[in-house]
């Protein structure tokens, strides 16, 4: 058991709101189309057309200013459709190269070449990539998701994975092994299989050394955020819990809000940690600022769906959730104290 010396240098180094706002830059006349952050989500397949809007869309409502969705070309009609504030690539192209198969092997490569291309392309101009909302377990799905990451991690880029990327990860670990720029989304189930993966026992009730820390250091330091009745987020050294009251009702599409909101605070974060001219604050470490974006982040999606499920309870919908964000923030950010505790500046 951990003793209460040890207890209490954990709560000091927990992160706090004032280390969370301090990431957030504020609106100013000086600031171009993008600085709010450049989101890219891989995912979307003709199946799952909702999730990356969830995603997608959490990221804007946050705060970032862009947000690219590459998917396959059967999703993009459906995802355009659900707002014209998405810039939606169909680089994926399933379909086209399925109906080609034993007919021309050349042009099938060409096309999938055509499509690696472009994703490396487009990623040169984003700060954070998602991926796996909406993938499905389609092998072309995978195989480009996989070429995502990879070229995300060829440009030193945050990466935030969930869903069919966790099932991505756990059959393949050294995708992201030691990439600590890496954050995994699992849920109780997806926790479990990324334990197997590494013959951890996900049931581990160490206190001092739990299950996810032991996961984080498996994956030699890449941040785990483990979803549940407490999110628990470890990057190998430590374990933050975030606890605060979140909505009862668990509908589909509250992951892919997280991660939209994990998306949009680590781009801010990485720009934080940039900042050497910053006359407020000093630049914080790459680290920290991680464990910091992600802490607010599960706090702000906890928030926002105990909010919608007050109003609507059995029937909350993830869409709900959405509309919670930006009324949130306002109180959040906008008229609390810069030095306020967790609790005021949620609870105003």
């Amino acid at each position: 058991m951990t003793s209460l010396s040890e207890r209490q240098q954990e709560a000091a180094t927990m992160p706090t709101y004032a280390d969370y706002r301090k990431l957030i830059p504020p609106l100013t006349a000086n600031l171009h189309k993008g600085q709010g952050g450049r989101i890219g989500i891989i995912g979307g397949s003709a199946d799952y057309t909702g999730a990356p809007y969830f995603s997608g869309m959490a990221a804007l409502r946050l705060g970032a200013d862009l947000c690219h969705i590459i998917c396959d070309e059967d999703a993009a009609t459906a995802i355009k459709s659900y707002t014209p504030d998405f810039i939606v690539h169909p680089y994926i192209k399933i379909r086209a190269t399925s109906d080609l198969a034993g007919m021309d092997e050349k042009k099938i490569r060409d096309i999938w070449a055509q499509t690696f291309d472009d994703i490396g392309t487009l990623l040169k101009r984003l700060h954070v990539l998602v991926v796996g909302p909406g993938l499905s377990r389609d092998k072309k799905m995978l195989q480009c998701a996989k070429h995502a990451i990879e070229k995300a991690k060829e440009l030193d880029m945050p990466i935030v994975i969930d869903a069919d990327g966790l099932f991505l990860v756990q059959n393949e670990p050294d995708l992201v092994q030691g990439y600590t720029k890496a954050v995994l989304t699992p849920n109780i189930v997806e926790f479990g299989r990324l334990c197997s993966a590494k013959d951890i026992d996900a049931e581990d009730q160490d206190l001092q050394e739990p299950a996810v820390l032991k996961l984080s250091k498996a994956f030699g330091g890449v941040i785990i955020i483990q979803k549940g009745s407490v999110d628990a987020i470890s990057d190998g050294k430590s374990v933050h819990a975030v606890s605060n009251e979140g909505g009862l009702k668990r509908s589909g599409g509250q992951g892919d809000i997280l991660t939209g909101l994990l998306a949009t605070s680590l781009g801010w974060a990485l720009t934080y940690s940039k900042d050497s001219t910053n006359q407020t604050h000093p630049a914080a470490s790459a680290e920290k600022a991680a464990m910091t974006a992600c802490f607010g982040a599960c706090v702000i999606n906890r928030e926002c769906s105990r909010l919608a499920y007050q109003k609507h309870k059995r029937s909350v919908q993830s869409s709900d959730v959405i509309k919670e964000i930006g009324p949130f923030f306002i109180t959040f950010y906008d008229k609390a104290r810069p030095n306020a505790q967790w609790g005021e500046a949620i609870y105003g």
